[in-house]
């Protein structure tokens, strides 16, 4: 019994699986039929994919033409055929248009639309548009079969535009489209009707092997926009964002973390870097030996902050750190961390190690400015203090307000404070090996 029991609900588990597998199988064809045979960054083909099935207008005028076709058949018809391919036309166009929509408003929220209800909905379609052209066809009426005829060889040329980047579904489509008529000319007992058949797959052919061509020349000229986007938003030489990258991140965080009301819900915290000592090493073993050593700078800035922190290279051994949701004692532990790190010897083949060391400002939303020019300012003057204070050390910007605090005293105070180590600027006690 428990046999039989074990064996009842294995074959209903396999029943279950069954439809699952099914559905994998049918997305596993329509990725196969939307991706591209020369195998693009999958960024590129992402970009080739939308542009194919997100053109809302081009499909509006398809379903609108069609529909017209057909009505002009049913004027001079009246047959039920005829009507029913309007209804057709319209039913599978509407949806196929609602199921496009649906498809724009998830990539426009960010999100990965569903590709798989869209190009069903392609599919049926066409089929529905060839069905009827074909129906012209078995008329037997020329007028009927021109109609027919134009309106596939408009079709077929707006395929191969519209699902240029993504031509095997284009391919598909097109087949789809031509050969039922075709076939219908080439069996067709009108007399030289056949000259249709052979001619329509000729002129598919040609179509097929030019939107091809095209893909190619499409796929390098989204690939080289791709680089030249890359080159202009990154550092060439360590491959981190740089300063326009690194201002356009900057207002999309302040932009993230305000209310409502455009205040700050949480703290925000900027690092401005300044490499101590790194003068010497291009003067002493040249710009090739300063580039390693920025190069392995920006792997141990990497290396020293959280996955959600944004490293970038502003010029020359400057640097910016963004660090969003952190408090100021955290901050200040991954300071430490940086200054640590890179006090360290880099080894770049040379006959002994290098030294360089690197000083910190920092500012703190929204004490410190609440715009990405005022923080910027504001850690810039904590750096400055951080160099003038002996570098290697870590100033933040609340340290330096306290420290101007309007007093009558306050150079004298001051000076005597940092002699004893007990002034408000002091350095830090962080590790600092600069050179």
């Amino acid at each position: 019994m428990a046999a039989e029991l074990k064996k009842i609900m294995s074959k209903g588990s396999d029943q279950d699986e069954q439809p699952k597998r099914s559905g994998q199988r049918l997305q596993a064809c329509v990725a196969w039929l939307v991706a591209g045979p020369a195998a693009p960054p999958p960024d590129v083909q992402r970009e080739l994919l939308i542009q194919s099935l997100t053109k809302t207008k081009t499909l509006v005028a398809s379903v609108v033409v069609v529909s017209l076709t057909a009505s002009i058949v049913v004027a001079m018809t009246a047959a039920p055929w005829a009507y029913a391919w309007v209804l057709a036309v319209i039913f599978t166009g509407g949806i196929r248009i609602w199921l496009m929509n649906a498809l724009l408003k998830a990539y426009a929220a960010g999100a990965d639309g569903k590709i798989t209800a869209p190009i069903l909905a392609g599919l049926a379609y066409f089929g529905v548009t060839s069905a009827g052209c074909y129906q012209c066809v078995a008329s037997g009426q020329w007028d009927l079969v021109s109609i027919a005829g134009f309106g596939l060889a408009s079709l077929i040329g707006a395929v191969s535009s519209h699902h240029a980047g993504t031509p095997r579904l284009a391919l598909l489509l097109v087949c789809l489209l031509a050969a039922p008529f075709s076939l219908g000319c080439l069996i067709s007992p009108v007399p030289h009707l056949f000259i249709l058949g052979i001619q329509l797959p000729v002129f598919a052919a040609a179509v097929i092997f030019g939107m091809f061509q095209s893909y190619v020349v499409l796929i390098n000229l989204h690939q080289s926009e791709r680089e030249n986007r890359r080159l202009a938003q990154r550092d060439v030489l360590t491959g981190l964002p740089n300063r326009a990258l690194n201002l356009k991140h900057f207002d999309q965080l302040l932009a993230g973390l305000r209310s409502d009301h455009g205040m700050l819900r949480q703290e925000f915290m900027v690092f401005c870097l300044d490499l101590d000592g790194f003068k010497d090493i291009n003067d002493s073993f040249g710009h090739a030996a300063g580039d390693a050593v920025l190069v392995a700078v920006a792997q141990r800035l990497r290396d020293s902050v959280r996955a959600v922190d944004f490293v970038s290279r502003i010029g020359g051994d400057e640097f910016v750190i963004l660090l969003p949701a952190i408090t100021p004692e955290a901050a200040a532990d991954i300071a430490a961390r940086i200054i640590a790190c890179v006090s360290s010897p880099f080894d770049i083949g040379l006959p002994a190690p290098v030294r360089v060391g690197v000083s910190i400002g920092s500012a703190c939303a929204p004490g410190d400015g609440e715009t990405t020019d005022e923080l910027l300012r504001s850690a810039d003057r904590a750096l400055y203090e951080a160099k003038r204070l002996g570098k290697g050390i870590f100033v933040a910007h609340d340290a330096l307000k306290v420290a101007l605090a309007p007093m009558a005293d306050a150079g004298m105070a001051g000076l005597e404070r940092r002699e004893k180590g007990t002034h408000p600027l002091s350095p830090l006690p962080f590790p600092s090996k600069s050179v």
